[in-house]
């Protein structure tokens, strides 16, 4: 890795995390809600893909049915749905907010960071717009949508599915390359979703050596979801072992609660870890997408 990405990208945004630990406080809601929702999704597509393949389909038809007919299966559903719309709204407003909160950093303006989060809630529009056009291409809902298939496409099916897979994935890379600065033309430049995907991919190919070795090393870091997969797929497996196993209602009650209170601070844990990397990851692409555009004005002269 050179010393002028280094000195001129990686170090600055770390920087900031160690500077400004009201990031980490400011980024606190949407990191649990982003742990949450993405965790859940990846737990239910391969809980559900294992009844397929495995044909447990009747007994997880029955528990689907006792939930319907149980006394608080609306409340869930409700809540299920003010916690979807909450996180699709929560997300690009806090994102936009640190951002806008960089960058005043960066020009050694004094502005606090919920002054860029209230600025922003009149701006809502185009970077909501940009998350929700392009998020089909994140690795994470390539994941879910191939888990989606094999459930309904069937085992004999998966070297095909697979081979799909591999190429839609490597698409997805090429594109997220070309619009890694999408979002900083949105929010630093005001522009629109797609004159901001167009001006993104013309930087990203300009500045393609330091553009890929940014988006593998986020590659890197965003494997973590890999690890707070497991932390939610094995919480409800404790649970039902627990359950099933233990028979004095004294002794369950206590490994229940032990059991929720390891689970609720690695909670915590995946939050801290999230909020760190959000924010360095976010700092990052500032700094790189402000470089190369000295880069490219260097280059155009």
């Amino acid at each position: 890795m050179n010393n002028k990405l280094k000195e001129n990208i990686i170090m600055p945004a770390w920087e900031i995390i160690q500077e400004h630990s009201q990031l980490k406080r400011f980024y606190f809601l949407p990191g649990l809600l982003s742990i949450i929702f993405l965790s859940v999704l990846l737990v239910y597509q391969a809980i559900y893909t294992y009844v397929e393949i495995f044909g447990y389909k009747e007994e997880a038809f029955q528990i689907i049915l006792n939930f319907f007919h149980s006394s608080y299966a609306v409340e869930v559903i409700i809540g299920g749905v003010i916690f979807f719309l909450i996180y699709i709204i929560i997300s690009p407003l806090f994102e936009w907010g640190m951002i806008k909160y960089i960058e005043s950093l960066d020009q050694g303006k004094k502005r606090g960071v919920s002054d860029a989060l209230w600025m922003w809630i009149y701006r809502f529009l185009p970077l909501f717009e940009y998350n929700n056009i392009f998020s089909e291409f994140k690795l994470v809902s390539i994941l879910n949508a191939y888990l989606f298939m094999i459930r309904f496409l069937w085992v004999e099916y998966l070297s095909y599915l697979s081979s799909i897979f591999v190429f839609v994935f490597l698409f997805s890379v090429v594109l997220n390359i070309l619009f890694s600065y999408s979002k900083y033309f949105i929010v630093v430049e005001n522009k629109k979703v797609f004159p901001s995907v167009g001006a993104s991919a013309k930087l990203a190919i300009l500045n393609l050596a330091m553009t890929s070795k940014l988006y593998f090393l986020m590659f890197i870091l965003n494997l973590r979801v890999i690890f707070n997969f497991l932390i939610f797929l094995s919480f409800p497996l404790l649970m039902a072992v627990a359950v099933s196993l233990i028979t004095s209602k004294i002794y369950l009650t206590i490994a229940i609660v032990i059991i929720s209170g390891v689970f609720g601070l690695l909670i915590l844990a995946m939050w801290y870890l999230t909020a760190v990397l959000e924010i360095f990851k976010t700092a990052l692409w500032y700094f790189a997408y402000k470089q190369a555009k000295e880069n490219t004005q260097d280059l155009e002269q």
